[in-house]
């Protein structure tokens, strides 16, 4: 009796693990893919504070591949994903999510729709991988191979157990690389002893070597990375972090796949530096922007096109400190007027990309075109370079006042700047501020705005525009302009079509009684206006910087070339002035529109207190 009581019990608890089993493969999963760059800090952000508690707080159900872009099969990955899903070529930027149908662009939306995103995909059962997807060989992969139990003392395993063998190249001037070394590469050799075998290059001090590192960067399809370099089984690891997040799991991955050789090459490694092939070179000049989103997404671009075509050769210039450089290819290869100087812009033989047109499919076009016949850096020791100086002085001399005005109204029709101004004015007006201090906050703000474009101009602050964390203010601000801009509007309206009814308690744009009494009792208690326009002077001059890329069209460059030409020098500098002064007018218009509607919105009070 008694065992037959335990075999019932013991086919009881066989069925419930059979089916908790089958419950937790029939569990809802979310699949993405993310799309991401060692070199970008956005992307660091996602991988360390949006991704995390994402993983803890979903485990299984939530599945993320993260697949870096510097290897070529990966770029291609994005490339092939993006087509498939209907993503404009000047659209995608890194870091950029595939889930589902949806593509999310930038930190900011990562941050703010993933989570909704999981949730409802889990609610409607799961979603399998992104249309279009398929693994590549070099690929991170998140959550990482599953570690199994590995003896600490691997000393005693048997002869016959698998080993991982792989290549480090790094050199014994980065940093980087000894920390590698001592705090990553040492505790897994004494850990796995003989089952890991690493095959350790100084790059810095053996020319074969560093042959031998760009060798397999080009097999594997890599670009230049970082050092230190790990070629391990298909995968191929650049930098601190990647060997720190990766590598641990990837011995683990290989060791239970029965081990792996190193690396080999298909044939004997090039020397560095020379085309394959002897290919003959192509030479393609690119101009960037500091503070340029698409520039960043064009240099992405063509670091793909270089580890796919060895003989293609980059030169970068700054197109602000190279303009004369700019006029001249641009008047060679028949760019108009009114497009010269101005970035992302790539010119290789005859051919010229500007703008949006500066993208992977126009520049691997272009670069094609040349692989027979090649196409040299035609622009190096040309006499006739410093004559395209003329030129500009030339279009100068064109302007007039009237268009040099226009042309700072046009820029200075800015969203970003109107969305902040908006922001002070509403909390001003939240709080009680009387229409005084509304002009004198506002004008603090077009000050700052006014002073930032003006020392540019001129040549100061220009370190403060290649800050790191200003294109991730860029891309919140452009949000919150939207999403800003778009409930002002309808509350504006709503309201404006109360007041006509003669109903302002049902006003929409006004604070619950509880917060008012709470701002009260703040400006009760000594908060000034002069503090609000300090922090509205700060504002003015990093939203500026922001947008420093995205305005100026061909007369702001124009003006700052010529600033260096002594003799043009005092038109030059009225001729900004009047810029800086113009651009500055929308925002002076909406401070002001603000003051007269807080004045016209009292006296509308007063008369509804009178007629009920």
């Amino acid at each position: 009796m008694q065992k037959s009581l335990r075999a019932w019990m013991l086919g009881l608890v066989v069925v419930a693990a059979l089916l908790s089993a089958t419950a937790r493969a029939q569990e809802p999963r979310v699949r993405a893919v993310l799309f991401y760059s060692d070199t970008c800090p956005l992307c660091h952000k996602v991988l360390e504070e949006v991704l995390p508690p994402l993983a803890a707080q979903y485990g299984d159900r939530l599945e993320v591949r993260q697949v870096e872009i510097t290897p070529a099969a990966n770029y291609e990955l994005l490339l092939r994903m993006e087509q498939v899903h209907n993503v404009p070529p000047d659209k995608g930027v890194v870091p950029e999510m595939f889930i589902g149908d949806r593509v999310l662009f930038g930190l900011d939306e990562i941050r703010a729709q993933l989570p909704a995103l999981i949730e409802a995909y889990l609610a409607a059962g799961g979603v399998d991988w992104p249309e279009g997807y398929a693994e590549p060989p070099a690929i991170s992969t998140w959550p990482l191979p599953t570690a199994r139990p590995t003896p600490k003392a691997c000393h005693i395993c048997d002869e016959g157990d698998p080993v991982v063998r792989m290549y480090f190249f790094w050199s014994s001037l980065c940093p980087e690389c000894h920390r590698v070394q001592d705090e990553v590469l040492k505790p897994l050799q004494e850990r796995y002893d003989h089952q890991l075998v690493v095959d350790a290059r100084d790059v810095e001090k053996s020319p074969a070597d560093y042959d031998l590192l760009t060798a397999l960067e080009r097999q594997f399809g890599t670009g230049e990375g970082a050092l230190p370099v790990i070629f391990i089984g298909d995968h191929v690891l650049h930098g601190e972090q990647a060997a720190r997040e990766q590598l641990p799991a990837l011995v683990e991955f290989y060791l239970g796949q029965g081990g792996v050789d190193f690396p080999s090459l298909a044939g004997p490694a090039a020397p560095s530096g020379t085309p394959t092939g002897q290919q003959p070179a192509i030479h393609l000049a690119y101009f960037f922007q500091v503070g340029c989103h698409e520039c960043d997404r064009a240099r992405y671009d063509l670091q793909y096109l270089q580890s796919k075509y060895p003989q293609l050769r980059i030169h970068e210039y700054d197109i602000q400190e190279h303009a004369a450089l700019a006029e001249w290819l641009g008047e060679r290869n028949g760019v108009p007027l009114n497009k010269r100087l101005t970035a992302p812009a790539a010119f290789v033989g005859s051919d010229a990309l500007l703008g949006d047109g500066v993208n992977v499919r126009t520049l691997e076009g272009a670069i094609q075109k040349y692989l027979a016949s090649g196409s040299a850096a035609y622009w190096e020791g040309q006499q006739d370079v410093a004559s395209a100086a003329e030129s500009i002085l030339s279009r100068f001399r064109s302007f007039g006042a009237l268009t040099v005005a226009a042309a700072g109204l046009i820029d200075g029709l800015n969203p970003c700047a109107f969305a902040t101004i908006v922001f002070f004015i509403s909390y001003l007006a939240f709080t009680g501020r009387k229409g005084r201090d509304i002009v004198f906050v506002g004008g603090m703000f077009t000050l700052g705005v006014f002073l930032t474009y003006l020392g540019v101009g001129v040549g100061f602050l220009k370190f403060l525009a290649s800050l790191p964390f200003l294109p991730a203010i860029s891309r919140y601000l452009y949000g919150f302009t939207a999403a800003l801009c778009l409930v002002l509007a309808l509350g504006s309206v709503y309201d404006w079509y109360q007041a006509r009814r003669g109903r302002p308690e049902e006003m929409r744009l006004k604070l619950p009684n509880r917060l008012r009494r709470q701002i009260n009792r703040v400006i009760r208690e000594g908060a000034r206006a002069r503090a609000i326009a300090g922090v509205a002077f700060a504002t003015g001059i990093v939203v500026s910087l922001i947008e420093l890329a995205c305005t100026g069209q061909v007369y702001l460059p124009t003006i700052l070339f010529v600033l260096g030409v002594p003799a043009m020098r005092i038109r030059a500098l009225a001729y900004l002035l009047l810029y800086n002064v113009v651009f500055v007018v929308p925002l002076v218009v909406v401070f002001l529109l603000a003051y007269w509607g807080t004045s016209s919105e009292r006296l509308g009070q007063f008369v509804s207190r009178r007629a009920g």
